[in-house]
């Protein structure tokens, strides 16, 4: 285990998305031009007319990803995640046509159907990044020095 403590709130960002954003970039894009480095994703809802997720398949090492495309309308019921170095890494739990659940990361390629709402807040005091795990080769969560 690692904690990572000596972190804030420095500010609450809100981010829009319209029809044929794509929901990914549009978070990266926010991270880079409101300069969240660092940043913890504490809401978001929506709506896809095409999403995109990847899960896990088992539980061994190394692991493996399974890519998932779902076709709308798809209801985004919530995401959240880590920013680090400006990248996210977001989960999420999405419904399609109101019958069946998904669940799993967030990949590129999800694209507003009618509108996203996500909140983010940029933490101050230290700089998150991801490394490689040098056993598991999982990227993990490290912190610069305080």
């Amino acid at each position: 285990m690692n904690i990572i403590d000596g972190m804030g709130i420095e500010e609450i960002v809100c981010v829009y998305m319209e029809y044929g954003d794509d929901f990914h970039e549009c978070i990266e894009q926010a991270a880079r031009e409101k300069g969240i480095h660092s940043g913890v994703i504490l809401s978001g809802i929506g709506t896809f007319d095409r999403a995109r997720i990847h899960h896990i398949t088992h539980a061994a090492f190394p692991a493996e990803d399974e890519f998932v495309t779902l076709e709308g309308p798809v209801e985004l019921c919530s995401v959240d995640g880590i920013i680090a170095d400006y990248q996210p890494h977001m989960h999420t739990t999405m419904a399609v046509r109101g019958t069946e659940l998904f669940s799993g990361h967030l990949e590129p390629g999800c694209r507003v159907l009618y509108l996203a709402e996500v909140v983010i807040a940029k933490l101050a005091g230290r700089r998150l990044e991801r490394e490689e795990h040098p056993e598991h080769g999982t990227p993990r969560l490290r912190a610069d020095n305080p």
